[in-house]
Order: structure tokens, then sequence, then C-alpha cells
């Protein structure tokens, strides 16, 4: 069986009523920090019970702001029973249509009426509450095995009282197979770990050095002590030698300690934390390998910590299959691991909601979902973890906007914005991510930056070739480009790239005429762009004298040919050749022009900005802005005041 579903309403992070659907096998809860991750986790083993046997006490901070008026109620639904799983829970089975299901309801009710005040927790079954709860012996089979965040894995596999390694090897089945008794001519290896309680007993106080000191105390106390007629025998006897054999061996198991070997190819010293919690993790694991009377469910919260990238491959790889068996429920901070989990298992909170990313819930298809799994690697991941998303087609963009909205003093790391450069291809993909196709909507502003690609006339005589400046030699056949005259309806155009990504919070942005770096030498910054394109064409030269020489070289003939054309389109068209033609390459000059954009814009205003920037990537960057910044957010929240709006771009000053 798995859990198909838990409900959660009143409980920490959820005030409302809110549902999560699980898959079988692996599901990785992602959303930002304090969106309520953790609070489903903590829901399911409240509701379970875990392996180590903790107990779980409901606290006031439980309750959703403290309320206690309102009752905690946690709702989970197991699916896919196999025929022992019914028999276990057979007076508790909620009959459907389809299959049979069970329903366990958890309930946190703060009572009043008792003194002291406390909490009383009720659990019952059924879809109306009105079936009996499992018995105690049931209730083992739904135990989870929990690994909490931040966990100290070094002390938890540390000897000691209480040691997380000795519950974990108590639990092992045929521990204590083996004689139960030593006697002479049996092989020591053959004994049982009671066996070798006692047998390690009996040598210890059979010792001759304890002998001899029982004996001296004896004598001292015969004749230096005690009365004539008082005279007694000790005996120094080991404690717990008359324990049941289940004590005697978790005494000796509390004795153990889980270390690597100092011999170790790879073990230059101490063990780190990294390697700590993958044995800790190790351990955990092993409690259900081939054990299915144990858990088949297991918690991890933040399985990354300490994780080296490579490490973080191999482990959510191990997961994965491990899900083919066993239910694997896990939360991530992690864009790594977010990306190499199927888009079907990735559960999305935002907001206090959840929402899956499974087909059928999102406006991707199958043959999106095939693309996505292939591509969306960490860089592109970390969209998951956003409070708005910027997706754009090529470097230009991904490399100029962060500068541009730092001229425009619209921070993107200040507002949580993470930019995603699909590379020319997809971008209709990833903007459905956050489309759903019911229910509430992904409350997440996605900007869709795209070229308009349309042509101004004179461009391919320019950029592409000068034969091309008669029509008559334009190709005939096969043609990958379009100028203006061939766009009749200019605004249904716009319309269908458009709705290609548009979509509840999804919106497209595309510039007037053809590409980023045209529009940015129409609307004014083309002298400044060929001074940056000479600067990156002189620097080839090595030495640094004759470097400055080509420099003021090439741009006096760049300027030269530059004020030779007539008209904004023929001097854009001219900047952008430098790029048709491959002399500079567009992810190069994005770099150097963003550093040289600080110089250029350094003293003005953010209106006097606007005015040469092009108007779709302020409005781009405008949109998924227009939310609180993160700072402003997280003092607003604390202090409980009014949210006020960003004001709009323009209407304040650059520093």
């Amino acid at each position: 069986m798995y859990i198909s579903s838990v409900s959660i309403e009143n409980f920490r992070a959820f005030k409302e009523k809110t549902v999560f659907h699980f898959n079988p096998g692996v599901t990785v809860l992602i959303g930002e920090n304090d969106c309520g991750k953790s609070t489903v986790i903590d829901a399911i083993r409240y509701v379970l019970g875990t392996t180590d046997q903790s107990w779980q006490r409901v606290e006031l901070s439980d309750y959703h702001q403290e309320n206690t008026v309102n009752e905690i109620h946690i709702t989970i639904t197991f699916s896919n029973l196999t025929v022992r799983e019914k028999a276990a829970f057979l007076e508790c089975l909620t009959y459907t249509k389809d299959e049979e299901i069970l329903i366990i309801n958890w309930s946190a009710k703060y009572m009043t009426n008792v003194n002291p005040h406390r909490t009383f927790v009720s659990v019952n079954c059924g879809r109306n509450a009105d079936v009996a709860a499992p018995s105690a012996e049931a209730r083992e089979l739904l135990r989870v095995t929990y690994l909490k965040p931040l966990r100290d894995a070094q002390a938890q596999m540390k000897s000691g009282r209480g040691s997380r390694l000795a519950q974990i090897l108590s639990s092992i089945p045929d521990l204590n197979l083996g004689e139960r008794e030593y006697k002479e001519g049996i092989d020591i290896t053959s004994l049982s770990l009671a066996g070798i309680f006692d047998l390690s007993n009996q040598l210890l106080a059979e010792h001759k050095v304890i002998k001899a000191v029982n004996k001296g105390i004896g004598d001292i106390l015969n004749t230096e002590l005690m009365l004539n007629n008082d005279a007694v025998k000790t005996q120094i006897t080991v404690a717990g030698d008359g324990n049941t054999d289940e004590k005697k061996i978790y005494s000796l198991l509390e004795k153990l300690d889980l270390n690597i070997q100092k011999d170790s190819v790879s073990n230059y010293g101490n063990v780190g934390l990294g390697t700590s919690n993958l044995m800790s993790m190790a351990c955990e694991m092993l409690l259900n390998q081939d054990n299915n009377e144990l858990s088949t469910f297991m918690l991890i919260e933040e399985p990354e910590a300490h994780i080296h990238a490579q490490r973080q491959l191999k482990l959510i790889q191990s997961m994965q299959k491990k899900g083919e068996n066993q239910q694997v429920i896990m939360t991530t901070h992690s864009p790594l691991l977010a990306s190499v989990v199927e888009l079907n298992n990735l559960l999305l909170i935002q907001n206090r909601k959840a929402f899956s990313m499974r087909e059928g819930e999102t406006m991707l298809d199958s043959s999106d979902y095939k693309f996505l799994e292939r591509y969306l690697d960490a860089t592109k991941a970390n969209l998951f973890f956003a409070k708005g998303v910027i997706i754009v087609e090529g470097p230009g963009e991904a490399l100029l906007l962060p500068t541009l909205a730092q001229l425009l003093n619209r921070n993107l790391t200040d507002y949580g914005i993470s930019i995603v450069d699909v590379k020319s291809t997809g971008l209709r993909r990833y903007a459905r991510i956050f489309q759903r196709k019911e229910g509430d909507e992904i409350n997440i502003p996605v900007s869709c930056i795209t070229d308009r690609d349309v042509m101004p006339e004179c461009a391919p005589a320019i950029c592409l070739d000068e034969k091309y400046k008669d029509k008559e030699n334009w190709p005939k056949k096969n043609r990958k480009w379009k100028v203006e005259s061939e766009i009749k309806d200019k605004e249904k155009y716009i319309q269908e790239i458009e709705k290609k990504a548009n979509g509840q919070n999804v919106k497209t942005f595309i510039p007037e005429q053809w590409t980023l770096e045209y529009e940015l030498a129409a609307n004014g910054l083309g002298e400044e762009m060929l001074q940056t394109i000479a600067t990156m064409l002189a620097e080839k030269i090595q030495d640094k004298e004759k470097n400055e020489e080509k420099k003021a070289e090439l741009l006096e003939k760049y300027t030269k040919e530059y004020n030779e054309y007539k008209n904004k389109e023929a001097k854009a068209s001219y900047v952008y050749s430098f790029f048709s033609h491959k002399i500079v390459s567009k992810a190069e000059f994005a770099q150097k022009f963003s550093f040289d954009l600080e110089n250029i814009f350094k003293g003005k205003t953010v209106e006097e900005i606007v005015t040469v920037l092009p108007n779709y990537l302020v409005k781009a960057i405008e949109y998924v802005t227009m939310i609180l910044s993160i700072l402003v957010d997280t003092f607003i929240s604390k202090i409980s005041l009014p949210m006020q709006p960003v004001p709009e771009i323009g209407s304040i000053s650059v520093a």
C-alpha cells in the first residue's frame, strides 16, 4: 500500500483544509523556505508514528497560530492495499467503486475543562470518521522510518544509552541466532548474542584479579568491620546478569559504534558530516530491507544536508530505486535533486497550497514531460524555489537582465527572482509548468521573454548578404526569416506568439521588432554597443599598447560606418550584423556590456534610463517584481503593517 493523500487542517502552517496527493514510490516536496514542507512530514509522522518509537507530544505551536479554539484534523488515505494488508485492517476499510482503501482520521482538541489544560488526541477510520481505529498490532504496520533535518548523524551512530544504532540493530530479525550456552569444545563464534553476554559476564566475574579483589574486600569486611557473629560472604557480579535475553542483547548493542575503517582508501582523517549523514541513512534503510513486517514508508527531510553534488545524485538514484518497493516522501531545497526526480513526482507547496506536478494536473502534455525530464537541469530547477521567474531564450537576456534590473532599482536577488535560460527551445514547455488544468493557480509571476523575429526591410542586406539589397535575390524556398512588409496583421502575429505561453500568471513579453541586440541598438544604445564590440575585438591582441591603438582604430571605423546609415532601422541592423556574421559572440558581448552599462548609466535617474531601454524588458522586470521584495515582505509580516505596493519603474531614482 502507499499513502495516496494527506489532508491537513488547522495544523501549523495550514489553517484551511489542504489536500496533498502522493504517488507510489518517490514524492519530493519542493518550495521556498517556510512554505509548509516540514508541516506535511510532521503531520504524517504524528498520525502514523515512527519506527524509533519516539513519542510525539502535541504542542500549542502545532495549532495554527496557536489558536486552540479550532481542532487539528489530519486525514491520511492509503491505496493499493495487498491482500495481507486488507486482512490486517479488515474492519477499518472503506469500500469505493474501484478498490478498498484505508482512511485514518487523526484529530487533536485542546481541552480547557480539565486541569491542567491539555490536548486530547483521537483516532478513527472511515470517510465519515465512524469506524473504530486499527488495533495496536495493525498500527505497527503503518509506522514510518523518519530521518529528521539537520540530524546529528555522528551522535546517532555512537554508543550509549538510547543509541539509535542500537535501536536499529535490535530490530534486525534473527539477531539472536546461535548457541545459547557456551560448552567446552563449542566454537565461540557460534554463540548467540545472549550467549556472548553470559559468557563475557562469567569470564569477567571469574577473572583472577576480580576474584582476588572480592576476597580482599571480604577479608577486610569480616576481620576489621563486622562482629564475629556477623560474618558474610561477598560476590562481585555483573549488572544485568539476571535480565531477559532481549535486555541483555540491547545492553550489548548500546556498546557499539558505527565508524569508517581507518585504512579506507578515501578516508584522510575524521569522517565528515556528509559521510556521517549517509551512514545514518544506510542504517535507517536497513530497517526495511528484506523485511515485510516493518514500515514500508520512509520520510526524509533535506537529504542533501552536508552532501556534495555527486553524492546527491547517487542518493536520489538510490531513493528512486528503493521507491519501487517502498514509498519515500522527502523534502528538499536542492535544485539538483529537484532536477533529477521525475517531474511527475514533484509536489510544489506555495502560499500554503499544494500543487502536484504529475501529468493531468498541469497544462503540460505527455511530450512536454519527456522533454523536461531530459532538459530540466539543476540550473533551471531553481524556478521551483523562486518568488518569481523570468524565462529567456538565450544567454544575452540571461546575462543582461540582472544588470538592467539593478539599474531600475529592482535587484532580482532581493525579489527572489530566478532567470531560466531555455536556450531557444522549449519556452512554452517551461511556462506551462506553472499553469494548472483546474483549481487554484500557482501564485508565482512568470515573465517569458522571446524574440519577435521580424526584420526591418533593410536588415537582410546588412545582416545576411549584400545581394539581398535586390529583393529578387531573396530565397524563394525554405527562407527562415521574415521582414516587416510580410506581416499583414501585426497584432494577430503578436497574439499568436503570446498564446503559446500566456495563461494564468504567465505572461509573454515581445520586442517591437526583432531581437534583444537589435532592440538595444534601436532604442539608442547603438554607439555604446559599438564601443563594447571594438573593445572586445581589440582585446584579442596581447600587446596592451597595441590593444588600445586597435580599439581606437576599430571604434573610429565602426562609428563612421554606423553614421553612414540614415535611419534608426539601418543603424540598429548594422550593429546587429556583428552578431549575425559571427564576428562577436552574443554571450560574451552581453557579459561585457552588462559591466559597461553600469558606467554608461552612472548618475542617471530611473526615468532617464527607462527611455533608452527596450520597453518589453522593462515591463518583464516590472511584472515579476510588483510583489514586495523579500526583505520588505519579511519585515511587514513580522510587525503586521498593511502592505504597500512597490512603485512602478520610472517613479524612483538610482542612488
